[in-house]
C-alpha cells in the first residue's frame, strides 16, 4: 500500500493472485496488517473479497508497500537459512502470554529481536510488503447496492512494532488502494473505500459495490470465559479456515490493550468469531489468539454513526483482573484485603491524574460510577458508555469530566478510597 501522492515510480498496486507462482511468490511477501490509539473518521481507498449469496461474508485485501525502515539487502541473506528453509514470518516469543512474565526484562529484549526479525522479512522480500485481511459483511444498502464490510485496521498499517501496544508508534496509510475479493463463482475483485477506521480498537469499516447481498450476520454479547467457539477465516489461497476452540479464561497483558479476549485458536485477522448457533461473537484480531467483542464492535459502530468517532477516557493506568490470577493468589488477596473481584493496577502514567492522586501498583478499583468491574473489557464497555452518555448531554471532544472511581488502596488497610477522578476527554 502506499499513499495516493507518491509519484507512480514508488506507487505499489495491491493485487491478491488465490495460486501465485513459485517465481512470483520469492519476490513478494505477504502479511496481515496491525493497530494502535483512536483515530475519528478518515476516508480512503480499498477493497475487499465476499463468498457468494447465502454464505458467509469474507473479506481479505491484499496490498504492497515500500518499508523505508527495513534494513538494506545487505543483510538480508541473514533473514533466511538454506534453500530448505523457507522464510517465514516470525511468531513473537511464546511466553509473551504469560502474565507472571509481563515485567521480565528478557520480554523486551525477545520483543526487540521480533521486531528485527521482521524487517529482515520484509528486506528479503524486496523491500515490498503486502497487507492482508479477512472480514465480513454487516450490512448491504438494497438501493445503492454499496454493502458494508468490517474488518482489521492492520489492512493499512504499514508499519507496527511488537513490543507494545500503547506506544503510539504504528503507520497508516490511509489512502491506500485495497482490493476486495468477492468471493463468488466468477472470483471477482472489486475497489473498496476505506469509510471509518480506529487504531486503538483497531478495526476498520469498508464500503464495496455489491450486486448481491450475502447473509448479514447476527451479533450476540452472551459470551462466557471456557464457552466453545469458531474462528472463521480465510488463508493465502482465499480457502475458508475454521478453528475450534474456546473463549480463555485470561486477560491482556500489560503489553495488550484492554479491550480484548482471547481464544486458544490460530489467528485470523479480521474473521468472525462465532458460537455454535452462528451468531458473531466478535472479530478475531493481532495480537496473536484475541478478539474484539462484539459488545465493543457494536458500541463502535453506533458511536461513528452518532459522533463520526470513538471517543474515549484516558484513564492513565493499566489494570488485570483478579479473577484471572490462579486461585491461590486470589484466596491470599481476600484473605489480606477481604477483597475477590476487580482490576489490579500494575502501571500508572506518569504525571497522570492517577498518579497526582496516589493511585500506584497493586492498588485495586473496585467500581467507577457505582458499577463494579471485574474485567477489562466490563471497564471499556463501561467507559464508551460514560462517554457516548457525556456527549448525549451536549459535553465536547476534548472537554474534562468528573468519574468516581472506588480504590482498594493497600496504605489504607481494608479500607474503600474513593477519588472524584478528572479524566481528559479526548480521541486521537
Amino acid at each position: 500500500a502506499q499513499p495516493e501522492a507518491a509519484p507512480s515510480s514508488q506507487r505499489g498496486k495491491r493485487k491478491a493472485s488465490p495460486e501465485p507462482s513459485a517465481a512470483a511468490s520469492q519476490q513478494r511477501g505477504k502479511s496481515e496488517a496491525p493497530l494502535e490509539p483512536s483515530e475519528g473518521s478518515k476516508r480512503g481507498k480499498g477493497s475487499k473479497k465476499r463468498k457468494g449469496t447465502g454464505k458467509k461474508k469474507a473479506a481479505t485485501s491484499t496490498g504492497e508497500q515500500a518499508a523505508p525502515a527495513s534494513p538494506g539487502a545487505s543483510h538480508a541473506s541473514s533473514s533466511s537459512s538454506a534453500v530448505s528453509s523457507p522464510l517465514r514470518w516470525p511468531h513473537p516469543p511464546a511466553y509473551i502470554r504469560n502474565p507472571e512474565n509481563a515485567h521480565d526484562p528478557a520480554m523486551k529484549d525477545a520483543l526487540e529481536a521480533y521486531d528485527e526479525l521482521q524487517c529482515k522479512y520484509r528486506a528479503k522480500r524486496n523491500g515490498k510488503l503486502m497487507a492482508r485481511s479477512s472480514g465480513f459483511l454487516i450490512d448491504w444498502d438494497e438501493g445503492s447496492k454499496e454493502g458494508t464490510v468490517l474488518t482489521s485496521a492492520r489492512i493499512i498499517c504499514s508499519k507496527y512494532t511488537a513490543l507494545t501496544q500503547w506506544s503510539g508508534t504504528d503507520e497508516y496509510v490511509p489512502d491506500a488502494e485495497i482490493i476486495a475479493h468477492l468471493l463468488d463463482e466468477d472470483e471477482t475483485t472489486v475497489p473498496a473505500i476505506l469509510f471509518r477506521y480506529d487504531k486503538h480498537i483497531n478495526i476498520a469499516v469498508l464500503k464495496v459495490n455489491l450486486d448481491l447481498c450475502a447473509k448479514i450476520p447476527r451479533f450476540s454479547s452472551d459470551i462466557n470465559y471456557g464457552q466453545e467457539i469458531l474462528v472463521l477465516g480465510r488463508d493465502e489461497r482465499l480457502n475458508m479456515t475454521i478453528a475450534h476452540g474456546c473463549v480463555n479464561f485470561m486477560g491482556p497483558t500489560t503489553y495488550e490493550r484492554h479491550h480484548y479476549l482471547f481464544t486458544g485458536c490460530e489467528p485470523s485477522i479480521g474473521g468472525m468469531v462465532i458460537d455454535f448457533d452462528g451468531h458473531v461473537l466478535g472479530m478475531a484480531n493481532f495480537p496473536g489468539t484475541a478478539y474484539i467483542p462484539s459488545s465493543i464492535v457494536l458500541k463502535c459502530l453506533d458511536m461513528w454513526k452518532k459522533f463520526q468517532c470513538i471517543p474515549r477516557l484516558h484513564i492513565g493506568m493499566k489494570l488485570s483482573p483478579i479473577k484471572f490470577l490462579d486461585p491461590i493468589h486470589v484466596e491470599r488477596i481476600f484473605r489480606k484485603c477481604n477483597i475477590d473481584s476487580g482490576l489490579i493496577v500494575k502501571e500508572v502514567s506518569h504525571g497522570s491524574i492517577a498518579e497526582e492522586l496516589g493511585v500506584r501498583p497493586g492498588d485495586v478499583v473496585d467500581s467507577v460510577n457505582g458499577e463494579c468491574v471485574a474485567t477489562t473489557v466490563e471497564l471499556e464497555n463501561l467507559i464508551m458508555r460514560i462517554c457516548e452518555n457525556h456527549l448525549d448531554q451536549g459535553g465536547a471532544i476534548g472537554s474534562c469530566m468528573d468519574i468516581l472511581v472506588c480504590f482498594f488502596m493497600r496504605c489504607l488497610t481494608a479500607i474503600y478510597f474513593y477519588i472524584f477522578y478528572q479524566s481528559p476527554y479526548v480521541y486521537t
